[in-house]
């Protein structure tokens, strides 16, 4: 006999979704949090934003629900949540039974858009291991009913979610900072290729890369399958620490990478068309339930990297007008990428993400909290600026002209690109250097 899935969350959510029972049309929005083989833990509940502009536009049949409209809601909240988190269902407020006959084939078609968007770009981990999402109904009347979607079986199951007091979740946090210092050869045939091209195929190797890395857990080696809970109960009882038990348990990651999976002592020679170079560290921090082992968060910690470099590079995209292309001249282009920031959630000391562009402040974070994860931020200085601007400038003359201009011949046409993550804690710098060689 097959369990029943269990999800717990805090009981304020109910507050939150009874709020939406007052309105005239119905409200649809994520849930997000951490899955485990146990059960799961919704750290958020957040309203997909109201469908143009909301008011009379809003949908008040379930049938009218713009099923892309939610998809892409959820693709840009897992771009906000770090690695262990994900979007784990969706919850409905309305009088009608999403669950009947008549409902069932629209909410099958709004979880088959959310898996798509979530898997479109495989960088953002946007699916768990499982292929389950749970599906919440709030009304009124009945109060609320969940179930469980699978969509290899394309089937709705039982599911319950406990709501209480208090989430019994003493949160383990691990901070890690990613270093990275690469050059990556372009081979003629790629070289005009665009730029995004490049960094998918960059993103590639750097996500393999981490998966076969060691990690080390303050400092050493640890099982794969030991529990991070025993380890930090181990250090604190070595180290004698008087530290309270409901403080949340700090580890420090570092990363070690792989020299290279070819250990040959040849060397291949080929023709370059030019080369990417990214330099500087990307900060991680995530947040694991104390049961967790040491392999589930050396996966975290790879897919809050992976995540955020890709959640970056997408809107450094869509914010493009039009990539550059080759010029007969020579030219320095500067992509300076968002960079991060931090905020608490209001029932939780879990921190999610948001990203800033050049010039961004507190304010625009304020906005896009609001609008994304339903957050009312008050006070700007609970939003944590970790990454701080890139100085330009410095990098441009260390990492563009004293690498390139001294080793490549005067007539050589060339194209460079930076990208800033950040300066006092992420720094990716990209130098694209095309040059053709002429037969």
């Amino acid at each position: 006999m097959k369990m029943v899935r269990s999800a717990f969350t805090d009981e304020n959510f109910l507050k939150y979704l009874d709020t939406f029972t007052k309105l005239d049309f119905l409200t649809v929005g994520l849930m997000l949090g951490q899955p485990t083989d146990a059960k799961d833990y919704i750290i958020h509940f957040t309203r997909t934003p109201p469908y143009r502009g909301g008011g009379e536009n809003s949908p008040k049949k379930f049938t009218d629900l713009p099923d892309v409209w939610i998809a892409d809601h959820a693709r840009h909240v897992t771009r906000m949540l770090p690695g262990g988190m994900y979007v784990l269902g969706l919850f409905i407020v309305s009088q009608e039974d999403i669950f009947s006959s008549t409902c069932i084939s629209k909410l099958k078609t709004i979880l088959s858009q959310v898996h798509k968007k979530l898997n479109a770009n495989t960088f953002l981990y946007g699916t768990p291991n499982g292929c389950e999402k749970l599906v919440l109904h709030y009304s009124p009347s009945s109060r609320y009913v969940c179930k469980n979607y699978n969509y290899e079986t394309a089937s709705l199951s039982n599911a319950e979610i406990k709501f209480q007091s208090s989430l019994a979740v003493k949160w383990l946090q691990i901070e890690c900072k990613y270093e990275l210092d690469q050059i990556f050869p372009i081979i003629v045939e790629k070289a005009n290729w665009p730029l995004k091209k490049h960094m998918n195929e960059i993103l590639q190797l750097l996500n393999t890369n981490l998966q076969t890395a060691v990690y080390f857990f303050d400092g050493e080696i640890k099982d794969s399958n030991e529990c991070l809970e025993t380890i930090g109960k181990k250090q604190k009882s070595q180290l004698r620490l008087a530290q309270n038990d409901d403080e949340n348990k700090l580890m420090q990651v570092t990363i070690v990478l792989p020299i290279g999976s070819n250990s040959s002592s040849e060397v291949e020679i080929l023709n370059s068309g030019g080369q990417i170079r990214l330099a500087g560290h990307v900060a991680s921090k995530v947040w694991l339930y104390p049961k967790a082992t040491v392999q589930y968060a050396s996966a975290a910690i790879m897919q809050d990297i992976v995540r955020s470099l890709a959640a970056r590079l997408e809107m450094h995209w869509d914010s493009l007008i039009e990539e550059e292309h080759g010029s007969p001249e020579d030219t320095n282009s500067v992509h300076e990428t968002p960079r991060r920031v931090l905020v608490n959630l209001p029932t939780t000391k879990v921190t999610l993400s948001d990203y800033l562009f050049p010039g961004e402040g507190s304010q625009e974070a304020q906005i896009s909290l609001s609008e994304l994860l339903d957050i009312k931020v008050l006070e700007p200085d609970s939003i944590l600026d970790v990454e701080g601007q890139p100085d330009m400038p410095e990098l441009c003359t260390e990492g563009v002209e004293g690498d390139c201009d001294d080793i490549l011949p005067s007539t050589t046409n060339k194209k460079i690109y930076i990208a800033g993550l950040g300066f006092a804690f992420v720094v990716l710098i990209i130098s694209l250097l095309i040059h053709f060689i002429k037969g």
